[in-house]
């Protein structure tokens, strides 16, 4: 319950420095009565993190039934291998190494980012997107610092409750004081300092226009309402913010929906609507999210994704696609990389090949995509140079980075965060955006659907907001950084130094416990 109390919409902070305090002290008794209860154990542990999981993000329920129970039981067992780890460990060693425990967690954390049902929501230094001061030192940590700092305060409690009943009111008081100081009060002011010393000038700053056209994706986005109808209404929506100082527009994901042939783009009525515009207002740029798909010729090499056409020996790819045009370059393509497990790509399909009747809304096209594998700027003629990061990708801190490091002066989030209905689901998806903006010190434009639309700073703040449920458009000129973190150039390195600490120690283990 500590975990749901302190995660988004609850925000009782505090409660994420004790959450994990319980569990370690069941662990102790386990251990300490040497009775055969890793069964126990096992089932106690994960039941918490179900109750987490269910608590925090029940919200996809409002898109699938069957695939908010797959996503419940499927993200809570690898939160449960880090404690029966930490167990098994204890019990050959009769010492606590809690650090083994930290590695375990945060490496289950970055398995999250990289294996095919990745599902990084409550990655636990997630819990500091609604307060972003507290954690300006991402960006040298990334997100796994966060993690860091929440696991390191747990161990810390639930070691000083075990002292706490032996020491004498002097030593109580300065244990009391050492743990304050340390766990809450360093990392606070080390994020002050942090924010008051980062020098990231702005070099300049592009003028965007942002449409939120708030469309009901169950009932007007894909089937109520035309996609011709929808594109009009979103262009006219841009015009009420239009000068000729403007200089980008951005559309949510799918503003161009219905399957838009890649083979033939330039012949699509969609495209050739936005050619028009584009004549009227030659100075503008407009980045956008397409529903797209690619067919193959008899003989070219097709991908794994590749599907046969029915009644035809056809072969095609289906894309969630982002899309720059102007009137001075050539069209850029990007096909979305970071697909949603379930929904947009089948994960090791002989195993759960059954999640696909369970299909988890949680934004972009469904069926099993293709992708471009990696991430891909966008630069115009003006030579701005926009990310255009595509729904679920602005929950992977890693792969975000990759962006920034290969150029980016402002991270584009186009999204389509109806799916879920009035629930956290949204908050939680925009505030990760103002952790992005953390990590690499860059301005965030985000267009969605709707959900909230806006500009976020290098610092996490929220510069302007769109409201829930409503149309909008929002014009505001978006400051362009160009300074990397180091946390852009090298990523999740912390990972990777407790994932080596948690492989070496249990390698350890094992030869000591086979001699």
């Amino acid at each position: 319950m500590f975990f749901v109390l302190a995660f988004q919409p609850f925000r009782m902070l505090p409660f994420i420095f004790v959450a994990f305090v319980p569990l370690l002290m069941l662990e102790q008794r386990v251990r300490q009565e040497q009775a055969n209860s890793k069964a126990w154990l096992f089932v106690y542990t994960w039941l918490s993190f179900l109750l987490w999981n269910i608590g925090s993000v029940w919200w996809i329920w409002n898109a699938s039934a069957g695939g908010a129970i797959a996503a419940f039981i499927i993200n809570s067992l690898p939160m449960v291998l880090p404690m029966m780890l930490f167990h098994a460990r204890n019990r050959i060693t009769a010492t606590p190494n809690y650090w083994y425990f930290i590695a375990c967690w945060i490496s289950v954390e970055l398995l999250q980012f990289n294996w095919d049902l990745a599902f990084p929501w409550l990655i636990l230094g997630n819990v500091f997107s609604y307060l972003p001061a507290t954690v300006q030192w991402y960006e040298f940590t990334g997100v796994l610092g966060g993690s860091l700092w929440v696991l390191y305060a747990n161990t810390q409690v639930h070691q000083l409750l075990q002292i706490w009943p032996a020491a004498n009111a002097v030593q109580r008081r300065n244990l009391a004081l050492n743990k304050v100081f340390f766990l809450l009060l360093a990392p606070l002011f080390l994020s002050w300092y942090v924010s008051s010393e980062s020098v990231n000038r702005v070099n300049k700053t592009v003028d965007v226009i942002l449409v939120q056209p708030n469309l009901d994706p169950y009932t007007e986005k894909f089937g109520g309402v035309s996609a011709h109808e929808q594109l009009v209404d979103m262009l006219q929506l841009a015009e009420t913010k239009l000068d000729s100082q403007a200089q980008f527009i951005l559309l949510p994901e799918t503003a161009l929906q219905g399957g838009l042939s890649e083979n033939n783009l330039e012949q699509e009525t969609l495209i050739q609507i936005l050619q028009g515009f584009l004549i009227a207002h030659p100075h503008i740029t407009i980045l956008s999210g397409m529903d797209s798909y690619r067919l193959y010729g008899k003989d070219e090499k097709k991908t794994l994704t590749a599907r046969k056409l029915k009644n035809s020996e056809e072969y095609f790819d289906s894309y969630n696609t982002a899309l720059q045009m102007s009137n001075y370059d050539s069209m850029q393509i990007y096909h979305k990389s970071k697909l949603v497990p379930g929904v947009e790509k089948m994960p090791y399909p002989a195993i759960f090949g059954f999640i696909e009747k369970y299909a988890i809304n949680l934004g972009g096209t469904s069926g099993s995509l293709a992708s471009d594998g990696e991430s891909k700027n966008f630069t115009n003629y003006q030579k701005v140079t926009l990310a255009p990061i595509i729904c679920y990708e602005s929950v992977f801190p890693e792969f975000t980075a990759s962006y920034v490091k290969k150029g980016a002066g402002i991270l584009c989030i186009i999204t389509n965060d109806g799916w879920w209905g009035n629930t956290p689901g949204y908050r939680q998806h925009f505030d990760f955006g103002r952790l992005r903006a953390i990590e690499n010190r860059r301005a965030i434009a985000r267009s969605a659907n709707t959900g909230i639309s806006g500009v976020i700073d290098k610092d996490g703040s929220v510069l302007i907001a769109s409201n829930w449920w409503q149309k909008e458009v929002i014009r505001y000129k978006v400051p362009v950084y160009t300074t990397q973190t180091f946390y852009t150039q090298y990523g999740d390195w912390l990972a990777y130094i407790f994932l080596f600490i948690a492989i070496a120690d249990s390698l350890t283990l094992l030869l000591k416990r086979g001699k």
